[in-house]
């Protein structure tokens, strides 16, 4: 039987009297890519978030690499992790990686030869905060590839991405999968998953409707669970 590294045990989470989690429970196999699937606002971000240890959850427990995201501080040592919307300090992206690999154990002469050959290099004195969306994005890849994580977390992680850079990280995240590396990954862009995923889970309203293997369609299975015949969001 495959490894669980990546567990979620009946987690929920209110904000005062609103329920964003019930109940959530499941699991990701070692060496495998797991599509974590839902419209806007059903819960995906709040998971990812408390798997990072970003938020905490009002009931239930989340295991990393079979430590726990509550109790064990040395449960992101192989973790990677990209949100949805970057965040950087007012740092040059030298500067930020140079921070990024101090905190990696990553010497600094690694990072500035890895950070010349790449096309980031262009943008080496120019502040994070500046850079366009799709460049910030790739500043977040760029990141992890310093160090290689084992399990990887990633929210959207091809939002803002231009056709090059969409078509080699989708390549990587194969490669990263065959080499035994981990990643549940949440996405709209659902023939992607079709194409990369091993696993999926859905997510409604903050309960899961599905997990299991992938299905032979995942959009037809997610007009099945989502889309309310009939109702429509626009009338042009």
């Amino acid at each position: 039987m495959t490894e669980k590294v990546i567990e979620v045990k009946h987690i929920s989470k209110r904000y005062g009297n609103k329920t964003v989690l019930n109940n959530v429970s499941f699991s990701v196999r070692q060496g495998t890519i797991h599509g974590f699937i839902g419209p806007n606002g059903a819960g995906k971000t709040t998971t990812l978030s408390i798997l990072t240890r970003l938020v905490l959850p009002t009931h239930g427990e989340t295991y990393i690499d079979n430590k726990s995201v509550n109790r064990d501080p040395s449960f992101n040592q192989r973790l990677g992790f990209i949100p949805a919307e970057p965040k950087f300090p007012s740092l040059s992206v030298e500067d930020y990686l140079l921070d990024c690999g101090y905190l990696r154990d990553i010497p600094r002469e690694v990072v500035l030869r890895k950070l010349a050959g790449s096309p980031l290099s262009q943008f080496r004195h120019q502040n994070c905060h500046s850079l366009s969306t799709g460049w910030k994005k790739i500043l977040q890849v760029f990141t992890l590839s310093l160090y290689r994580p084992r399990i990887y977390l990633l929210d959207e992680p091809f939002n803002g991405l231009d056709p090059s850079f969409r078509q080699d990280l989708f390549n990587n995240l194969k490669t990263i999968r065959d080499k035994g590396g981990t990643i549940l990954m949440s996405t709209h862009i659902l023939s992607d998953l079709q194409k990369l995923a091993d696993d999926i889970t859905m997510i409604k309203r903050g309960r899961i409707v599905y997990s299991g293997a992938k299905t032979p369609d995942i959009e037809k299975t997610y007009e099945d669970y989502f889309i309310e015949k009939g109702k429509g969001l626009f009338e042009l």
